[in-house]
């Protein structure tokens, strides 16, 4: 095979980049290769078929979602904060937000699959520590406050809604201590 003058690297750059810029709607093989300035064809020599691209996508996308958090979250209040950026993320990054929690790539098959998926092992052991839980009770307790405020940034995301920060934080904090109250009623 002749040496690409396209990398690998820069098919995937280019295709974040249009992804956060236009949405998913718009990632295909041919958008991409003119955006980069090229025919297909190295596209189609890096990755097999474009399933195979916006998995590679996906996880790219799933790496600045991490990153984002990381720049982001206050370490202070670090569960708390973590679904603050959720939210920010929904409002920041709409495309990127719509591509990994309400497309065809998220693949989740249970509410399980989504803690997997999404849930941070350092804000488990932090919810673990701090309010004294067993392991699986931190992991119900995430879950809760992963699907409510997943919710809010759905609407924000879609645009259904354009919620203020400061609306939502009461709401969240009422949602997470009834969880934590239902949770530690299950335990008497």
């Amino acid at each position: 095979m002749p040496k690409q003058r396209i990398t690998q690297e820069e098919i995937l750059k280019t295709a974040f980049s249009l992804l956060r810029k236009e949405g998913l709607e718009k990632v295909n093989a041919r958008t991409i290769a003119n955006w980069i300035g090229c025919s297909v064809q190295p596209i189609y020599s890096y990755f097999s078929n474009m399933e195979e691209l916006m998995n590679r996508l996906y996880d790219c996308a799933g790496q600045y979602l991490n990153e984002y958090v990381d720049a982001n979250a206050d370490k202070q209040h670090y569960f708390e904060s973590i679904g603050k950026c959720h939210i920010f993320f929904a409002k920041e990054e709409k495309h990127l937000f719509r591509f990994l929690f309400l497309s065809p790539y998220t693949r989740v098959e249970s509410l399980r699959d989504l803690y997997k998926k999404h849930g941070r092992a350092d804000v488990t052991q932090i919810i673990q520590n701090s309010l004294g839980l067993s392991l699986s009770d931190a992991e119900e307790l995430y879950t809760n406050m992963i699907i409510y405020t997943h919710g809010i940034a759905c609407l924000i995301a879609t645009d259904a809604a354009n919620i203020t920060y400061e609306e939502i934080h009461p709401k969240v904090y009422s949602a997470y201590l009834a969880f934590l109250s239902q949770l530690r009623k299950e335990k008497v």
